[in-house]
């Protein structure tokens, strides 16, 4: 995680630099407020990501001798050919149309996306 950890220390400092320019050049209270939220967004996120870093070690993404095998997980888990995919863009569909035509049709396209989908998720367990 170092090379997160120095993107957002740097998106920190950066946003300081700015913030403490932009108060001292006599900008308004509500521009440096924001200003010094987005360090203080950055710092938080640098700290986590050093900290996650400390926690667990180096990652193999982080090591100059790794291999993808060393971060592969289950390849080659999908459901045979289906024509759900064809029917959740339906209902999607029916669901953006219901918007302009109706409750009845936003109704319809719901229960179409959620039947689809626990289908989906079913042939993706079996």
């Amino acid at each position: 995680m170092k090379p997160e950890t120095l993107l957002w220390a740097g998106v920190g400092t950066y946003f300081t630099v700015i913030g403490v320019t932009y108060m001292l050049v006599g900008g308004e209270p509500i521009g440096v407020a924001l200003l010094l939220m987005a360090t203080a967004i950055g710092g938080l996120i640098a700290g986590w990501a050093w900290d996650w870093g400390r926690k667990h070690g180096t990652r193999a993404e982080d090591r100059n001798d790794a291999d993808v095998t060393d971060v592969q997980g289950v390849v080659g888990v999908y459901s045979t050919a289906s024509l759900r995919p064809i029917t959740m863009a339906i209902g999607v569909t029916a669901i953006v149309l219901g918007l302009a035509l109706g409750s009845w049709m936003t109704i319809g396209g719901v229960a179409i996306v959620a039947s689809q989908a626990l289908l989906l998720v079913y042939d993706a367990d079996t």
